[in-house]
């Protein structure tokens, strides 16, 4: 069984934000995999589940917003039993460049207030796929940046982060996570 979290806020205003990006692949690999997302109140989330390769997998998007996705994530891998090593969250970076996609496991939240969230109720040894929105520029805040929706330009190269991820999902399947994270440099 895998975990495969995206992480963003609910609500249309938030849809197509930069921290959203979490949300957007989920709906794109949820949509590959034939899994169609209901809301699970008791799990604070949308979740949506496939059967493949033999294994289970459970998309989720946490409906708490972004600061408390760690409210659904504790609630699903406790229902679930699922071990740290088969989470996967998906979620924005600033540090990285739009276009930039990079696979790890464990590490720091960065600043991250959803994967503080997440961190703060399992710990930090679950798996992550972090995708390049950009730093925001000249001194704008960045709450503002994050929650602004992709220029034109820039959502192109999102796509393509998006079919990078969800082309190479197959190998996270099979637990080849070093040639998924060497498809992802």
């Amino acid at each position: 069984m895998m975990l495969i979290i995206g992480l963003g806020n609910p609500g249309r205003q938030y849809q197509y934000t930069r921290h959203n990006i979490g949300f957007i692949v989920v709906d794109e690999l949820a949509r590959r995999y034939d899994a169609l997302f209901s809301i699970k109140k008791k799990f604070d989330c949308e979740i949506a589940e496939s059967n493949r390769e033999k294994q289970k997998i459970i998309f989720i998007k946490p409906t708490t917003y972004m600061n408390l996705s760690g409210k659904s994530v504790i609630a699903i891998k406790t229902y679930y039993n699922i071990p740290l090593e088969k989470i996967f969250v998906i979620h924005d970076d600033i540090d990285l460049d739009v276009g930039r996609v990079k696979f790890k496991t464990g590490g720091g939240n960065g600043g991250h207030n959803g994967l503080k969230s997440i961190d703060g109720v399992i710990g930090n040894n679950y798996n992550r796929i972090r995708i390049g929105v950009g730093r925001p520029q000249n001194n704008q805040d960045v709450a503002d940046y994050v929650l602004n929706n992709f220029p034109k330009s820039e959502y192109i190269l999102a796509e393509q982060v998006i079919d990078k991820i969800t082309d190479n999902f197959g190998l996270m399947l099979e637990n080849k996570l070093e040639e998924f994270k060497n498809k992802m440099a």
